[in-house]
């Protein structure tokens, strides 16, 4: 009788720290308190972003900011050279602004950066590439990358001058700062889709 007396006081003690367990540490819990200064951080993480020239935009743009410690990129090209930062190219303030207005800094990157433009004026501005149309010309005259299906050979700097589609070109649709290796011939297949450079060949 004893024996059965202290399995059975053996058994009710585990039930109750079991139950004591569940209601201490196994129960569902609830949504986890946040301290103060986790709030504060998150609040901070989903601020907006408010733009201006002189902000450090590799804060949220780090694929662009390795691009300039990357000796195989022109933009790293452009900030050991020239001592260059991001708002010496990109200087089209007002759409900088637009684009940035809803912006957090907790937002996903878009994979292209389209919305502002590196205008061929910006390039040529005095003390960077502020040569004449002549002398830019005869520096990629012997220039072969723009060789179309029929062995037409181009020069790139002066097909830009030839029609009005060609004025539209700009310098960074064909050299591009962020990444290895720009190939100008993308830009004119977007419109010699037929790999041929002559004009009214297609249509």
């Amino acid at each position: 009788m004893r024996g059965t007396t202290l399995v059975s006081k053996g058994v009710i003690a585990l039930l109750v720290a079991a139950f004591a367990g569940a209601a201490l540490g196994c129960s569902p819990q609830g949504p986890s308190q946040e301290s103060a200064g986790d709030r504060g951080q998150n609040q901070e993480s989903a601020a907006q972003v408010v733009w201006s020239p002189d902000m450090d935009c590799t804060t949220c743009h780090t694929e662009e900011a390795a691009t300039m410690e990357d000796g195989s990129m022109g933009a790293c090209v452009h900030v050991q050279e020239a001592q260059t930062e991001c708002s010496t190219c990109h200087v089209d303030s007002a759409t900088l602004s637009e684009v940035h207005q809803d912006a957090t800094a907790t937002d996903v990157m878009p994979k292209k950066l389209k919305e502002s433009s590196v205008e061929p004026a910006t390039c040529q501005a005095a003390g960077c590439h502020d040569v004449s149309a002549d002398d830019m010309l005869a520096l990629t005259a012997d220039v072969t990358e723009l060789t179309d299906s029929q062995g037409t050979q181009v020069n790139p700097h002066e097909v830009m001058g030839l029609t009005a589609g060609h004025a539209d070109i700009l310098c960074s649709d064909c050299h591009s700062m962020h990444k290895a290796k720009a190939n100008a011939a993308d830009t004119c297949v977007s419109c010699h889709h037929a790999g041929v450079y002559e004009c009214n060949t297609c249509h």
